[in-house]
């Protein structure tokens, strides 16, 4: 929002050390929250930021006004039909809503709202300080941050990520007091826990980020933190005699664990570099928050870079206990991979029996046996070759005999690579060790896809088994607001994905209904499932709407992208035809007169069929005896046309062909009254514009699109 030169304002909430999951998301949150709020009390504001670091949040607001501008709130009474009587007087019901108000009837004025004629009361109210406001908004946004694992501290029952230490509220160098739970607010912050000296007094909102800096060694603004962390790696490795290879993730890691960074090099023996290269990286990255270095060729190095918030002159203390720890995890991972070897993943499968895949589901031995039935149909349906079919079975068989590797059970995040790497060694061919792998993908956001045959169809029939199993509880952990446990959106999204990218003609609910079977008959009787039309309605339901938001993503219109979802043709039965479909209906709505012919016609003949649409009729259920006026006729021999043709036309030539029906149609509600007295009559004008009316559904509901 613009503003003018005005006041600025800062709050710092001081803590212990908040989770990274939290530091992550609460910058982007409290900003929305902030203007959200600014913007509903009709405040002009400038700038608005939230810095973090392991130790604080911190808020500038700038450019606000010493007051709220005046606004007029309006309070919509009875219409006058109601508040009125015929001589204008007001009625019980107008002097009632007065009444209600404290005011006298006469207050209140006539405004046409949307077609209709109210008696309004129009109040002013003058704008307050915007300090006040600040004081009483503020503390009630912090408290409602979102976040897992909130705690209360002391005596107090507020709850908050972690226990706040010190507040600091300033608008420009004063001092406005606020207080959020137990803590009241001052001009007193303070620095790095080792490095700073005590307490930093703030003297203006524009000095705090450089004071902080230099008397409290804090760098708390997290982007020019972050550009610093990579610029020292940079520096760093260039000094190893290598490189660093960007990994937004990590960076965004341990930025958010520091407050003053710096870099500390470590190194560790070359007969590490024996293990699988994933295995030796995964560990420094994921388990150490360590960088690999990598040589120019682009091979891994026996070396590694953390980013340290001690001291600089304890570096040497840093490396060592860094090292140490290093090798004894790498000892550790050679010892598993050593071991792991004796025993091919075949011989493991007995060993799935004791993981458990879900509360209530079996164990991963069942999944793995109900994924190899539902891969093989993925392939038949793919028309796979029998040699791509022969090893989707196999690696379907396999792709969870990882788990119970050392390996995997000690670093989970290999689960795949390492099956993929033990498929390899031990001579599986190349496109079921590939499939092991690829059946986890995508594993985040921006991750790849399966490409592979063998890998596609492990891939989706996982995932299928998976969302219709824990969908089939009647109890099941189900998706809620930023919750999803066991990942069940990242599942369905990686379906769409893998089926778009790989551009796949593939009846997704028909093995859906099929994962569904297999998982009710091979239950024991003890277990309890909902019925398969309504877990198959939850899960079309709940992978529709990852479509939609995938959709949307991708700038189309959401009322286009309703109207095919919503079509007779359900989109999971084959998403590139819906994609066809949605491309159509864009390129349809560019020409006002062409949607015109077809969106008219087929948004009255949905509505008046309402719940009288056969969605089954075709042309031998249309009886010309019952036809009354040639108009029928008309439509009826238009339509028995465009019936015989239809199975040949492509979407652009059905469009056309509906769109030359537009006279008859025209024609047929002039001269027709559809609700005949006579029910048979009647009847059969249901059943000819039913068929008419799924010949448009099959495009798209076009009572959905907004014109």
């Amino acid at each position: 929002m613009n503003a003018p030169k005005g006041n600025h304002y800062l709050l710092e909430i001081g803590t212990e050390e908040l989770p990274l999951e939290f530091l992550l998301s609460a910058p982007t949150e409290l900003i929305d929250k902030v203007k959200a709020a600014l913007d509903e009390q009709a405040l002009i504001y400038g700038e608005v930021s939230l810095y973090a670091t392991p130790r604080r949040l911190a808020l500038i607001i700038k450019d606000l006004p010493e007051l709220q501008e005046e606004r007029t709130f309006k309070t919509k009474g009875p219409p006058i039909r109601v508040a009125l009587d015929a001589s204008g007087n007001p009625t019980q019901a107008g002097l009632g809503f007065a009444r209600k108000l404290g005011i006298d009837f006469s207050q209140l004025v006539q405004e046409t709202i949307d077609g209709e004629t109210y008696m309004v009361l129009n109040q002013k109210q003058q704008g307050r300080p915007t300090r006040e406001l600040l004081a009483e908004l503020l503390p009630e946004m912090v408290l409602s941050l979102s976040g897992s694992h909130f705690m209360a501290w002391g005596s107090n029952t507020v709850r908050f990520s972690r226990p706040i230490r010190w507040l600091v509220s300033l608008w420009n160098e004063n001092h406005l007091p606020l207080t959020i739970g137990p803590v009241q607010s001052n001009v007193v912050s303070y620095g790095h826990r080792v490095l700073s000296d005590g307490p930093i007094r703030i003297e203006s909102v524009s000095g705090y980020l450089p004071l902080l800096e230099k008397e409290g060694s804090v760098l708390v603004d997290q982007n020019r933190r972050k550009e610093l962390i990579w610029q020292q790696l940079q520096t760093a490795a260039t000094q190893a005699g290598g490189q660093v290879q960007p990994n937004e993730s990590l960076l965004d890691t341990v930025n958010m664990l520091v407050e003053h960074p710096s870099i500390v090099t470590g190194g560790f023996e070359k007969r590490f570099l024996e293990i699988p290269e994933e295995v030796t990286t995964t560990v420094m990255t994921a388990h150490q928050k360590y960088f690999p270095v990598r040589g120019k060729n682009g091979e891994l190095l026996p070396c590694f870079m953390t980013v340290s918030n001690g001291r600089e002159e304890a570096a040497e203390m840093i490396r060592h206990g860094n090292e140490k720890v290093l090798t004894a995890r790498l000892e550790d991972a050679r010892f598993f991979f050593t071991e792991d070897q004796k025993l091919p993943l075949q011989d493991r499968l007995e060993a799935l029996k004791g993981i458990t895949f879900q509360k209530g589901l079996g164990s991963m031995y069942e999944k793995t046996r109900r994924l190899e039935k539902l891969a093989q149909q993925v392939a038949e349906a793919l028309n796979y070759s029998a040699q791509d079919t022969q090893h989707t079975q196999r690696a379907a068989m396999l792709a969870k005999a990882d788990l119970v590797t050392g390996m995997v059970f000690e670093f989970t995040e290999l689960q795949g690579a390492m099956g993929r790497k033990y498929a390899t060694l031990a001579g599986e061919p190349k496109p079921v060790a590939e499939a092991i792998f690829e059946h986890y993908l995508p594993r985040f956001t921006g991750d790849i896809i399966a490409q592979s045959p063998v890998g596609i169809a492990v891939s989706l029939a996982d995932k299928i088994d998976t969302i219709v199993a824990v969908f089939s509880q009647k109890n099941a952990k189900l998706p809620s607001g930023s919750k999803d446990p066991l990942g069940l959106r990242r599942m369905a999204s990686g379906i769409i994905q893998t089926v778009l990218e790989n551009k796949l003609s593939i009846d997704l609910l028909a093995l859906m209904r099929s994962a569904y079977q297999s998982l009710v008959s091979s239950a024991p009787a003890t277990a309890q499932f909902q019925d398969e039309d309504t877990t198959l309605d939850l899960v079309n339901t709940f992978v529709l709407q990852r479509l939609r938001g995938m959709l949307l993503e991708q700038d189309n219109r959401y009322d286009i992208i309703d109207a095919v979802l919503e079509s007779a043709k359900a989109p999971l039965s084959d998403i590139p035809d819906a994609l066809v479909r949605i491309e159509q209906l864009k390129t349809l709505t560019l020409d006002t007169e062409a949607l015109k012919k077809i969106y008219e016609p087929a948004n009255r003949i949905y509505k008046i069929l309402a719940k009288n649409y056969n969605p089954t009729a075709t042309a031998a259920d249309v009886n010309t005896e019952h036809f009354r006026d040639p108009a029928e006729n008309t439509l009826a021999e238009q339509v028995n046309q465009l019936e015989t043709q239809a199975g040949s036309l492509n979407y652009a030539s059905l469009i056309s062909c509906l769109s030359e029906l537009n006279s008859a149609i025209e024609l047929f509600f002039e001269k027709v009254m559809v609700n005949d007295p006579d029910d048979a009559v009647r009847k059969n004008r249901y059943n000819l514009l039913s068929v008419l009316n799924r010949f448009y559904l099959q495009l798209a509901c076009f009572p959905k699109l907004v014109v």
